[in-house]
């Protein structure tokens, strides 16, 4: 554990006390580079559209083809970015987690920059994305170098920069089941994945996890999790609502993991193409109705809510909810049926103030 962290949450401008945190969206993206994702379509009438720029008559494309529009894929304009996060600032948003680890653009300098610029408390990540963003570098290390630099990032700051990691994460999970469950095979991540749960219980940090959402693969990574000492209640499973049976998810609750529902205000079925019944994209009502069972069911304390800004059909310029979507849209039909303002605060405060919190 580190001393000087204990009891704070760690942001890219210094160390703040849990109750300065207020309303916070535990997993976002301010700046992101998902060239990692980037698809390259063998039809020539789709070719126009790698770089091509998003406009109304663009739309109708970016969810079937969210990977093709190469901006679509990409956060990058200060200025634009500043925009949209100050919407979510005068709807009464504190602070932001940016989740953006190594290998999909992370940018400490301009993500310090834009806390300074919007007011907001913004907590960087570290640890690496998925294995198809791997850098090369990375093969040749081993767990304990990425063990002691992640504990860098969190204790020194990220390279030169002074600038701190207040999270570790998003730690990727590729969608590969043979490698999570067949021993036999190599798993890339799991170097990468040990040596993140390492250094959360050396730490005491945070750590978001972007995993497989099969029932298979969240079985082995919580019991490798488990099996390097770290603490579950300091680990965030994202992007859960697309796994639509709940009681995978009461397992995880149940060993003590918090699970986040990151997908609102996302309604387009043809970003999730699944033949499977249990991974599909719900809409917001069938969001809020999983939230209310897993509630009743007694995991009030292990969940977040969340929007992961990734794509750019989310940013309000291009006609999404944007990051203010929670609580300009969701706070009040939370309310009209049958969430109570404790549970509200529970979520969007509570929860997110102790996950962050070094111990």
């Amino acid at each position: 554990m580190i001393e000087t962290l204990s009891g704070k949450i760690s942001t890219v401008l210094g160390p703040i006390n849990p109750s300065e945190a207020g309303i916070t969206l535990m997993h976002e993206h301010v700046f992101v580079d998902g060239s990692c994702f980037q698809s390259m379509p063998e039809e020539a009438s789709l070719k126009p559209l790698i770089q091509s720029e998003i406009k109304p008559e663009s739309i109708k494309h970016l969810a079937k083809h969210w990977n093709v529009i190469s901006n679509h894929i990409k956060l990058n304009d200060f200025n634009l970015m500043r925009e949209e996060l100050k919407n979510f600032v005068l709807s009464g948003g504190k602070t932001i987690v940016e989740a953006t680890s190594i290998g999909i653009g992370r940018d400490p300098l301009a993500v310090a920059k834009m806390s300074r610029a919007t007011g907001l408390n913004i907590i960087m990540g570290s640890s690496y994305y998925i294995p198809t963003s791997y850098p090369e570098y990375l093969c040749n290390m081993t767990e304990d170098d990425v063990y002691d630099q992640i504990v860098n990032d969190i204790v020194l700051g990220i390279n030169d920069t002074g600038i701190k990691a207040g999270l570790i994460g998003e730690v990727g999970i590729g969608g590969s089941i043979s490698q999570m469950v067949n021993r036999d095979q190599e798993m890339p991540e799991e170097k990468v994945l040990r040596a993140s749960a390492r250094a959360q219980a050396s730490t005491g940090a945070p750590m978001i996890i972007h995993p497989s959402p099969i029932k298979e693969s969240l079985t082995k990574v919580s019991e490798i999790v488990i099996d390097c000492g770290a603490d579950p209640s300091k680990i965030v499973f994202a992007h859960m609502d697309i796994q639509t049976d709940l009681d995978v998810l009461e397992t995880l609750t149940g060993q003590g993991f918090n699970v986040e529902y990151d997908s609102w205000g996302i309604e387009d079925t043809e970003l999730i193409d699944s033949l499977d019944d249990s991974l599909q994209l719900p809409n917001d009502n069938q969001r809020l109705n999983n939230l209310r069972k897993l509630i009743n069911n007694g995991y009030i304390n292990n969940l977040i809510i969340t929007q992961d800004m990734f794509l750019g059909l989310q940013l309000q310029k291009n006609g999404g909810k944007g990051y203010s979507h929670i609580i300009d849209n969701l706070i009040l039909r939370m309310k009209n049926i049958g969430f109570t303002q404790k549970e509200i605060i529970n979520i969007l405060v509570l929860n997110p103030q102790r996950i962050l919190t070094f111990k």
